[in-house]
């Protein structure tokens, strides 16, 4: 009887948690809704390295594109773009060993290790990773467009709609680096993500 429940259960508790997901992304896009569009298609942006050759149970990504231009960084009148990828794992273990293929092949072929900060990380735009649960999070911007007010409202945002307090951060606040773990890093001597 046991073993019946509990395999009406798991599915359930799967499907809550997918819902959960798919209402953060919703509230995510929506808050964004008044100065930018959401495109699903042509997308572009950073490269995720490792991440992208990994099999979770869900991912998404989604662009969000100014509705007005604005001056960037080489003083040119452009849309403002953020790249957003989302990717949900089964549990907990398959998280972990996604981390532990993602950090030596990051972002553009860049490597890092856990809980260990770096000045530069070479061909990385900005970044913002919020890893909480078994979802990873991952927001990117052209380099061109970033300012340090802009990135923390969107930091603000990811850790409002995609972490919790036991959420862990990496943060790429500026062009090429510098990379820090901001928020609950892992302490650099466990093995989980090595």
């Amino acid at each position: 009887m046991k073993r019946y429940l509990l395999a009406l259960l798991l599915p359930l508790s799967v499907y809550a948690q997918d819902q959960d997901l798919a209402q953060r992304i919703s509230a995510f896009q929506g808050d964004a809704g008044e100065t930018y569009k959401v495109k699903t298609l042509n997308l572009g942006g950073e490269t995720l390295g490792a991440l992208e050759k990994e099999s979770p149970e869900f991912r998404t990504d989604f662009k969000l594109e100014g509705l007005e231009k604005q001056m960037d960084n080489l003083e040119r009148n452009v849309k403002f773009d953020l790249y957003v990828h989302v990717f949900q794992f089964a549990d907990l273990d398959e998280l972990n060993w996604a981390m532990k293929r993602w950090l030596p092949d990051f972002m553009d072929g860049a490597s890092i290790r856990p809980g260990r900060d770096a000045r530069t990380v070479e061909h990385v735009d900005p970044t913002i990773v919020v890893i909480d649960g078994t979802t990873i999070s991952v927001l990117t911007l052209p380099c061109t467009q970033f300012s340090v007010e802009y990135f923390r409202e969107w930091r603000s945002k990811m850790l409002t709609y995609f972490g919790s307090p036991t959420a862990v951060m990496i943060e790429v606040a500026g062009c090429e680096g510098p990379l820090m773990w901001t928020k609950n890093a892992p302490d650099p001597k466990d093995r989980t993500w090595k």
